[in-house]
C-alpha cells in the first residue's frame, strides 16, 4: 500500500488528469488515499515535536487555552486526528456540492484523488522548508527570515494554492464530468469549513 501510495504521488505530479483515471479504477482507492492522509499529517507530526525541542512557539497567538510554550507539543498528538478531520470536512463537503451541481459523485474517488491535489503541494512547499529549513534557521538563532516576505508569502499561498486548485479541478472534473468552471467553486468552497478547523488546531 505504502508504494502504491509513492508511485500515486508521482503520477499526480506528472499527469494529474491521467492518475485520477488509474486510482479511480482502483479498488483500494480509498486506504490508498486514506494511507497518505496519515503518512502526510504524520510528518507534520515529527516537524511540529522538533519546533517543541527546539523551544520554539507559534508566530500567531493560539485561539485555544494552551500555553505557547506546549503548544507544539500538544500538536505531536493532535495533528493526526485534526488532519484526518478537516480532509474529511472537505470531501465530504465535495460530495455534497458536487451532487448540488447534478454531477457524478463518488466519494471514494473525490477522497482518494483530492488528498493528493491537496497534500503533495502542501508536502513540497510547506512541510520541506518547515522540517529541513527551519530548525537550522532556529539553531542560529534567527528570529525572522532572511528572505523578503513576498518570498514566504508565494511559498506558503500564491505557489500551492494555485497548483492545488489546478489539479483538485482537473480531477473533480474527471471524476464528476463537471465543466471545470464549476469543479473550481466546488474546490473553493470546500476549501472553507477545511480551513477554518486547521486555523484553530494548527500552527
Amino acid at each position: 500500500m505504502i508504494t502504491k501510495v509513492f508511485l500515486y504521488i508521482i503520477r499526480f505530479i506528472i499527469n494529474p488528469v491521467e492518475a485520477t483515471g488509474k486510482i479511480t479504477e482502483d479498488k483500494t482507492a480509498l486506504w490508498i488515499g486514506f494511507w497518505w492522509v496519515v503518512i502526510f499529517n504524520l510528518l507534520y507530526s515529527v516537524t511540529v515535536l522538533i519546533f517543541y525541542l527546539l523551544g520554539h512557539t507559534p508566530v500567531a497567538t493560539p485561539w485555544l487555552p494552551i500555553p505557547p510554550e506546549k503548544w507544539y507539543l500538544v500538536q505531536t498528538f493532535t495533528t493526526i486526528p485534526v488532519g484526518l478531520a478537516g480532509f474529511l470536512t472537505y470531501s465530504g463537503t465535495v460530495y455534497i456540492l458536487i451532487r448540488a451541481f447534478r454531477g457524478i459523485s463518488n466519494f471514494e474517488a473525490i477522497f482518494a484523488t483530492q488528498s493528493f491535489t491537496l497534500f503533495i503541494p502542501c508536502i513540497i512547499f510547506m512541510w520541506i522548508p518547515e522540517t529541513f529549513i527551519a530548525p537550522f534557521l532556529l539553531l542560529k538563532g534567527l528570529d525572522t527570515l532572511p528572505w523578503p516576505a513576498w518570498v514566504e508569502n508565494m511559498r506558503i499561498f500564491i505557489i500551492p494554492f494555485t497548483w492545488i486548485f489546478i489539479m483538485s479541478t482537473l480531477a473533480l472534473s474527471r471524476i464528476s464530468q463537471m465543466q471545470w468552471w464549476k469543479s473550481l467553486i466546488v474546490v473553493i468552497i470546500s476549501l472553507i469549513p477545511c480551513g477554518m478547523i486547521m486555523a484553530v488546531f494548527i500552527r
